[in-house]
């Protein structure tokens, strides 16, 4: 559903003139999914913030966001020298932030600056995700059936009748969903044999969880969601992307079936809220590759991988 620009919004043009603007990008993203989070994030922090400092803060971001934002819709391709550009640009932008003291405005759990993160997904991926939908002739928007973005993902389905009645003549049927940062999916319909109507569902071919750090029970809530989207689809690949992490060196996760842990800046986090590295570049580049070879590999040829390696799985 589109985003309007409302008569609120207009009396509030004088302080934040791009606003409009905003708005229009929000409403760009790709249907059945959320490209553009941390640009909806903005919209309702100055949509409900009231607070003098904090409304100021949000005046000063919103052109470095607009800015940004465009800088990374110019680029396109997804060459090393594209993604470090991107990485740049990202860089610059949580400069600002930091600059402007946004995490001492706003806390975690208001996920702004986590959409950052999410929303970078989107534009690292956006024009590979184009190139595979033109290459199988998968049209764009609601026609389509392969998205990307902010999600709910598959991970089960179930029978639910309401009496034994229902059991037999029309049985409910349920899908359960877990929310995914980002996710590469396709959207499907589920039916079962006299069911009044099918379920849609998205099932993710990737699905990725973003953090702005990672402590235990993120990395415990991970794990757990790991289980569940495989278990929908064993070929889902699960990574977890986070600026810095803090988690025990003594917990290893490799027993888990998260496939991948990338931490951007290769450090723990600062407590003071200081960014404590750079963004290395070369792990977006390796997470990037590794993404583009799961989607490029065979997923269940058994044939095949036996007569290359006489290997069966993966």
């Amino acid at each position: 559903m589109a985003v309007r620009y409302t008569q609120s919004d207009q009396a509030k043009s004088e302080l934040f003139p791009q606003l409009e603007c905003l708005i229009n990008i929000i409403n760009k993203g790709e249907a059945n999914s959320t490209n553009f989070q941390h640009a909806s994030n903005l919209l309702t922090k100055i949509r409900k913030t009231t607070e003098c400092n904090k409304v100021k803060a949000l005046a000063q971001i919103l052109p470095k966001y607009i800015e940004y934002h465009e800088g990374q819709m110019a680029l396109t391709n997804y060459t090393e020298l594209v993604l470090r550009k991107r990485v740049e640009l990202l860089e610059k932008y949580y400069a600002y932030f930091d600059e402007l003291k946004m995490d001492d405005y706003f806390s975690s759990q208001g996920k702004f600056r986590s959409t950052i993160l999410e929303e970078f997904m989107c534009y690292m991926f956006f024009d590979y995700v184009k190139n595979i939908k033109e290459c199988y002739n998968d049209p764009f928007g609601s026609h389509g059936v392969l998205y990307n973005g902010a999600s709910k993902s598959y991970t089960n389905m179930y029978i639910a009748p309401t009496d034994i009645e229902d059991f037999i003549r029309t049985p409910q049927m349920g899908v359960n969903e877990k929310e995914q940062d980002y996710a590469i999916f396709r959207k499907i319909k589920i039916s079962i044999e006299g069911a009044v109507k099918p379920q849609c569902a998205n099932i993710p071919i990737l699905a990725i969880e973003n953090k702005t750090f990672l402590d235990k029970t993120m990395l415990d809530g991970a794990i757990a969601t790991a289980d569940k989207v495989k278990a929908g689809n064993p070929y889902a690949l699960y990574l977890v992307v986070t600026e810095t992490y803090d988690v025990n060196l003594d917990v290893d996760p490799v027993y888990s079936r998260i496939d991948q842990i990338y931490v951007l800046r290769k450090c723990k986090r600062d407590r003071n809220n200081h960014t404590p590295a750079p963004i290395d570049p070369d792990i977006v580049i390796r997470m990037f590759n590794k993404v583009k070879q799961h989607m490029e590999r065979p997923w269940s040829k058994i044939q095949q991988r036996l007569e290359a390696k006489g290997e069966i799985m993966f």
